[in-house]
């Protein structure tokens, strides 16, 4: 999920060189069609995994679930971003929530990476004591 989030904060970048700002509001440019497409359907893919490990990882470890909740959100955090920023006088503040939303969403996924591993967590349920032993 990183990789994607990360790629999809290039695209994004992309789009904001190739596709005006000052453009009409539409929900798809004539400028940069190719990239601002493929930046909408690289954050729908995003959206549904996130959606998806949140609702599987509520099984597994508690910084998993936290992780997949922060990223979820702010994956919404940056669709609905997306979503204002076709219109032009919330254009800026749409850019703003995605920008925004992109890094949450990356710090969260990247609080998963905290959780031990599954033999490391039996071995702290067997009982090692304050010395070590």
């Amino acid at each position: 999920m990183s990789i994607g989030i990360c790629l999809e904060f290039g695209l994004g970048v992309a789009c904001l060189v190739l596709v005006p700002v000052g453009r009409p509001d539409e929900w798809i440019p004539v400028q940069g069609r190719a990239v601002y497409i493929a930046h909408a359907a690289l954050g729908a893919i995003l959206g549904i995994g996130a959606l998806v490990s949140f609702l599987v990882s509520a099984r597994d470890g508690q910084m998993i679930f936290l992780g997949a909740g922060v990223g979820f959100a702010g994956l919404l955090l940056a669709a609905g971003g997306g979503m204002l920023a076709v219109y032009h006088p919330w254009r800026l503040t749409g850019m703003a929530l995605m920008f925004g939303g992109c890094f949450i969403a990356l710090f969260g996924f990247l609080i998963a990476l905290h959780e031990p591993m599954p033999d490391e967590r039996l071995e702290e349920q067997r009982g090692s004591n304050e010395f070590g032993c």
